[in-house]
């Protein structure tokens, strides 16, 4: 069994760590054909608000970065930076390669699963302006050749396709969902896919359209992290209401969201930012002028506090009738609540019995739904 000794700077205190076949810890080498960098950190997400920072260690001109395997599971994206000591300024490295005859570069990646993953950097072809705002965005971009780390490369296509939605109604929907499964198929074994998925689970409304794509991932990611959460979140078809305490808009009283479950109740979670938001109002007025006596309705602003003057203002430039409550001193509790990954306008339809779903009003077919349960076809 061979054994070597890998110098790692973590945060700022230096440590050398004895590894094995058997050891705990991955490691990133980052190679430069001739180094210009004084400092490199490896920065690591998981999950939508939490990051892992790890420094480098120069070695000739090879970077390497130790980091431990149990992140590995809950990652999202992997992203080198440089440090600039200025808050005014953001660098960070990007690659760019060729996949299938495209030109790709990638901002955030992820690499495979592995004692140590390999990074050959090429050409420098440039250094972009990503922002002139403040902070600055600068970009150092490198040419990658004859990568072979599937893992990267699905991670390169998944950010060049997105599959993210802005509006469930959106024209192209069906063809990003198409598209999504054409990848996976590709890329059957990808982590970053499978993470992906799990965070745009929401957003695709369509539990079918989930497990369509879901279908073609291996064992392996079936059995992941995300995976497993995806498996939950389709075999999830009952939940149930839990009332919370939030201040009215206007009076900011505390006051439950929902007051009556002898109706049925619309939880509509909305934000003054949110132009799709803002066109669902006509439909919205016209469900509580023609249900009104069955469908009670509530607004959930998610708005932050920076931004609440606008939806107070909203309110009463719109003329809402139905109640409205604030998220922004509660803003995670709630996201943590209802959503993993929220997207907006949502709506909840809460029964008596406070068992829920989420239903998309601008479907005919959920609307239709919702006259009907109101007793009005």
């Amino acid at each position: 069994m061979s054994v070597f000794f890998i110098p790692v700077l973590i945060g700022a205190y230096p440590c050398f760590t004895n590894h094995s076949q058997e050891r705990d810890t991955n490691v990133v080498r980052l190679n430069f054909g001739k180094n210009e960098y004084e400092e490199l950190i490896l920065t690591i997400r998981c999950g939508p608000d939490s990051f892992f920072r790890f420094s480098g260690l120069l070695n000739d001109n090879s970077w390497i970065f130790e980091y431990p395997r149990s992140l590995y599971e809950k990652c999202t994206s992997f992203r080198f930076f440089i440090p600039t000591h200025n808050d005014t300024i953001l660098h960070s490295i990007s690659f760019r390669q060729i996949i299938d005859n495209d030109t790709l570069t990638a901002r955030q990646y992820v690499f495979d699963d592995v004692d140590i993953a390999i990074i050959n950097a090429g050409l420098k072809i440039e250094t972009r302006t990503i922002s002139d705002m403040n902070p600055v965005e600068l970009d150092d971009v490198y040419f990658l050749n004859d990568i072979t780390d599937k893992e990267y490369l699905s991670s390169v296509e998944s950010a060049a396709n997105r599959f993210f939605i802005t509006d469930v109604l959106d024209e192209d929907y069906d063809e990003i969902i198409n598209q999504f499964e054409k990848t996976v198929q590709k890329y059957p074994n990808s982590h970053s896919l499978i993470s992906k998925l799990y965070g745009l689970k929401r957003q695709y409304h369509v539990k079918d359209n989930i497990q369509k794509i879901y279908d073609n991932f291996s064992d392996k990611q079936k059995q992941s992290y995300y995976g497993i959460g995806i498996q939950e979140f389709l075999s999830d078809t009952v939940s149930y209401f839990r009332n919370t305490l939030l201040p009215a808009w206007d009076t900011e009283k505390q006051e439950p969201i929902i007051k009556d479950f002898s109706k049925i109740n619309l939880v509509i979670f909305s934000a003054s930012w949110c132009k799709p938001c803002i066109a669902e109002i006509p439909l919205l007025k016209k469900i509580a002028e023609e249900l009104g006596n069955k469908v009670a309705m509530v607004y959930i602003s998610m708005d932050e506090t920076t931004t609440v003057g606008a939806w107070k203002k909203l309110m009463i430039d719109k003329e809402i009738t139905w109640r409205s409550v604030l998220a922004a001193y509660n803003l995670e509790e709630i996201k943590q609540q209802f959503f993993n990954y929220p997207g907006f306008p949502t709506v909840l339809m809460v029964y008596p019995d406070g068992k829920y779903e989420e239903i998309e009003v601008r479907y005919d077919a959920d609307l239709k739904k919702l006259y009907k349960i109101a007793g009005k076809q």
